[in-house]
């Protein structure tokens, strides 16, 4: 009795120890904006979201953000259980009344389901003919054909139960059916049952899923079976399965089956289970659903724990609750015998050999339980700095040095050369570094050269050279002297904590401000400037693959140097974040806190536990998130964004919403956005929004593409267009009145100074003309009376004969001055004067010749004025036609017409004398006709026939100039 009692003991303590590790689940529930924690099904849907059917609601995830429908929005009941995508994106939704359908964002039902309305609808599925499958929880199963007939099959038509969990339809087009009261085939309008002692290992099936090799797989209340050739094959508990109990089955692209029961999730693969339960991560153990989306990861939805995602089990994370002996993970080291030992702050040193943690303290020999360092040397010795000096693992029990030994504290890392030397790094105002040569220790601070006191890692070089992390820079310990490196060397920040040699002999540091490489004689900074995901580092370190591992303030960053110098790749390709979303196991990184141990495992300390990471089970996402732009903004003001967009100018502070859809790194999504001739090229961020505080106006497009974690692109960008209109005084119809009422302006303007210059010109023409009448006619006629006078005096024949000249001259002259007058006086310028003109001078040529004149003016409005040019040349075309019919016309009449309708004149006159004299053909007065016409920009035509026409024609601007 005494020994199965102690056995009993052991057995106990040996539970206690033993944790499982944690691994990437990703929960979310009502604190990250689930509707409900009881999740019933989940699906993503051909645009990339993930729908989630709660028991108070239908959610939509973009992966960072929800999307909630409830009755209110259309929902005929806010317990939703079912939930498909057809072929044509409608999504179905099976709730506890009834079936909804969505388009777009609005929920529909259809009249023809209301005999549905009373009933729980719990499985849904789309056959090959485009046929609805309902299946209900009591009214058996229903179809809704593609013409929207209803029928109804229960077990009065061979169906097995009616309470139908799970519908799917093989290559035969045989539909499946999973009832509460065994496994139902559809052929041809045959049904047939499947029963326990047909070989199934339960009655009472809950999901049916087919593969790719068109096996049927069955989840039962007692384990699953997979139904291929008309034989069963049992898998349970007893194989592997962490519970007989099965509630959803669901098969990834590698083939694994995904199982969750009532007491966890196992996934079967390769012939082997493996499982997870809450101790892994989960929330909870009960899961309703299993889910696999198109990036691979694997949805649980569960009984009060809302719903979580499994990203992959490259992760193992270790805190408190699995037996770490503090969350503060300050160092980690491998020992000879294969387990770990892992130093934390305030718990002393765990000793982990891969099922549980054994726990060592100031009890067990160790010289403080404020560990900063595990460090195992060439000779397989296993030390812990602590900050209270070192202390040496003896196998049994750590053994710290003597203070009379080794006075010094705060121990943060030491390097063993192989060669019976030692170095150690020590911080604070008494801090700084000590030598061991093999017989005694040497230490070294500020005063000897050292850039600070404070120094947390030390690392040599191919040469043999030391360099140390210090608080002042970097420092390099060579023949003797100590080298500072700091700011103006290219060290981003002074506050160094860690060195190390890569595989190339190079030495690399990190900073509270980046990392930085040394090229030989200068670092270069690498910060967030040059792309690195988080600015703060705690240690950088190059694994055996030859990724370097960065820790940060926010997970730790896989950094390929490579990608990084290589000009033709983009730089932000070279960072990758392993953060909490990501399955890390928190956000801080400790100083130091790295080791990568003989299987390529590499392990990282954090301020909240400690994470394992197996890099060969990581596999990059390749799948491209799909990007839509999910609203706009118009100066804080929401717009629908199907709609056409225009927006005022003092609204121009336009905001726009995107999103990139990933759900394995959500928050690692990046953006580039532009609006061409906004932006000078693309813009980068992680937000998912655009702000513009002032666009200008004009028609605009703005552009987004998404970038997943491991550096994929959306194959297709998403856009926008939109119109922000100008102030009314930049519109196009202001500039045009504006322009108009100042062309009216400069009209009026340059009217009335043309008026005034004409009437000016008019009072000059009168002024001259009187001057000329007054002056020089009066002058003429003055000459020509005194000539007369003198040729009555006693005056010799040849003086009278000069006189006579004289005076016939000179009336000549007054009668031409007359004309000269009359065409400049302004007062002679309408079509009364010109018309009575022509009559007057006719009348005197023509009078002797006993003529009979016709005149036409019956249209003119004599009030019309010509312009003084075609006034003037046409008067004296009329006076040359009327002194060639004088002259030479042997006819007895003529005809003078003339007509002006304001835009074109007509001038005609016509003497019916003989057409056989060419004198009027020719000479020289009809040249002066012609050349007079000429000068107006007339046309003149000569017509010989019944008689001698002449004809002139012209035109007259609206400004009345002749054309």
């Amino acid at each position: 009795m005494k020994s199965f009692i102690i056995s009993i003991v052991l057995i106990l303590c040996f539970a206690k120890a033993s944790y499982a590790q944690l691994l990437p689940f990703r929960t979310y529930s009502v604190d990250q904006g689930l509707s409900q924690t009881v999740v019933n099904d989940i699906i993503q849907s051909t645009d990339g979201y993930i729908w989630i059917a709660t028991s108070n609601g239908l959610d939509k995830l973009d992966g960072i953000n929800f999307t909630q429908y409830y009755s209110q929005n259309g929902l005929n009941d806010n317990k939703v259980f079912s939930l498909y995508e057809g072929n044509d994106g409608v999504l179905w939704i099976g709730t506890g009344n009834g079936l909804n359908y969505l388009v777009g964002d609005s929920i529909y039902t259809y009249e023809e389901l209301t005999p549905l309305r009373n009933e729980t609808v719990i499985s849904l599925y789309e056959d090959s003919n485009g046929d609805l499958w309902i299946g209900t929880d009591g009214a058996g199963l229903w179809t809704f054909s593609k013409d929207r007939n209803l029928i109804q099959n229960t077990t009065n038509h061979g169906l097995a139960n009616n309470r139908v969990r799970a519908i799917v339809e093989d290559r035969d087009k045989t539909i499946w059916i999973g009832t509460r009261g065994g496994l139902t085939s559809l052929s041809n309008g045959n049904f047939r049952n499947y029963h326990v002692e047909d070989g199934l290992p339960e009655e009472r099936i809950r999901d049916l899923k087919i593969d790719d090799q068109g096996i049927l797989w069955i989840a039962t209340r007692n384990g699953f079976a997979q139904f291929a050739n008309g034989n069963f094959e049992i898998l349970q508990q007893k194989d592997g399965l962490v519970s007989n109990r099965i509630q959803s089955l669901s098969i990834d692209k590698q083939g694994g089956i995904w199982l969750g029961t009532e007491e966890g999730a196992s996934v079967y693969k390769n012939g082997r289970f493996k499982s997870y339960t809450t101790s892994n991560g989960l929330t909870s153990n009960f899961i309703n659903v299993t889910f696999v989306d198109n990036e691979g990861n694997v949805w649980f939805g569960t009984q009060g724990g809302g719903a979580s995602i499994f990203l992959g089990d490259y992760f193992e994370n270790y805190t408190t609750e699995q037996g770490l002996a503090a969350n503060v993970v300050t160092g980690i080291t491998e020992g000879t015998d294969g387990t770990y030992w892992i130093s934390t702050f305030s718990g002393g040193v765990a000793n982990f050999d891969g099922n549980r943690f054994t726990l060592y303290d100031t009890e067990n020999g160790l010289g403080d339980n404020r560990a900063y360092l595990a460090y195992t040397d060439p000779s397989g010795r296993t030390w812990a700095g602590t900050r209270d000096g070192v202390s040496l693992w003896n196998g049994n029990r750590f053994r710290s040095l003597s203070k009379n030994v080794f006075p010094y504290r705060i121990i943060r890392s030491m390097i063993d050369l192989g060669d019976g030397r030692q170095w150690f790094t020590s911080e604070g105002e008494e801090g700084g570094v000590i030598y061991y040569d093999g017989e005694s220790y040497t230490k070294f601070t500020e005063e000897d050269g050292l850039g600070g006191n404070t120094v947390k890692g030390v690392a040599m070089d191919h040469d043999g050279n030391m360099w140390f992390a210090t608080s002042g820079g970097v420092t390099k310990y060579e023949d003797g002297e100590f080298i500072n490196y700091g700011l103006q060397e290219g060290v981003p920040n002074n506050n160094a904590v860690y060195v190390m040699v890569d595989r190339d002999g190079t030495i690399w540091a990190s900073t509270l401000n980046g990392i930085a490489r040394f090229d030989g004689e200068a670092f270069e900074p690498i910060t967030d400037q040059q792309g690195l995901p988080r600015k703060t580092c705690y240690f950088v370190y190059q694994a055996s693959d030859g990724y370097f591992w960065i820790g940060t303030d926010d997970g730790v960053v896989r950094f390929d140097y490579d990608v990084y110098k290589d000009e033709n790749k983009d730089r932000s390709d070279a960072f990758r974040l392993f953060n909490l979303d990501s399955g890390f196991v928190g956000r801080e990184t400790n100083s130091g806190a790295v080791f990568e141990d003989s299987d390529n495992n590499l392990w990282f300390g954090t301020t909240v536990g400690l994470s394992k990471l197996n890099p060969r089970l990581f596999k990059e996402v390749d799948t491209a998130p799909v990007v839509y732009i999910t609203g706009i903004k118009s100066s804080g003001n929401e717009y629908d964004i199907s709609e056409s967009l225009s927006f005022s100018h003092d609204r121009s502070f336009i905001e726009i919403d995107f999103v990139g859809l990933n759900f394995s790194a959500p928050d690692q999504v990046t953006y580039e956005y532009r609006i061409k001739g906004v932006d000078p090229d693309w813009q980068r961020t992680t937000e998912r929004n655009a702000k513009y505080p002032s666009l200008p106006s004009g028609t605009h497009k703005f552009e987004v593409r998404a970038r997943n974690a491991g550096g994929v692109w959306s194959t297709e960008r998403a856009s926008i267009s939109f119109a922000v209109n100008a102030p009314f005084w930049l519109q196009w119809w202001f500039m045009l009145l504006v322009a108009l009422i100042i062309s009216g302006v400069v009209f009026l303007v340059y009217n009335n100074y043309r008026v005034r210059k004409l009437v000016e010109i008019e009072r000059i023409r009168v002024r001259i003309a009187s001057d000329l009448h007054d002056d020089v006619g009066a002058s003429l006629t003055e000459i020509a009376l005194q000539s007369d006078f003198l040729q009555a005096t006693n005056v010799n024949e040849e003086f009278k004969k000069s006189l006579k000249q004289i005076g016939r001259q000179s009336r000549h002259i007054v009668n031409s001055l007359d004309d000269i007058v009359w065409s400049i006086d302004a007062r002679n310028d309408t079509l009364g004067d010109f018309t009575d003109r022509m009559q007057d001078y006719i009348n005197n040529v023509l009078e002797s010749k006993n003529m009979m004149v016709n005149y036409n003016f019956d249209d003119l409005n004599m009030d019309n004025k010509l312009p003084v040019t075609l006034k003037e040349n046409l008067y004296l075309i009329f006076k040359e036609a009327t002194n060639n019919i004088a002259k030479y016309s042997n006819g007895d009449k003529v005809d003078i017409f003339m007509h002006s309708n304001g835009a074109r004149y007509e001038f005609l006159i016509h003497d019916n004398g003989n057409k056989s004299k060419g004198t009027k053909k020719t000479g020289h007065g009809l040249r002066n006709m012609e050349m007079r016409a000429n000068r107006i920009g007339a046309n003149i035509e000569f017509t010989n026939g019944d008689g001698f026409t002449i004809k002139v024609t012209g035109k007259i601007n609206t400004n009345g100039t002749i054309a």
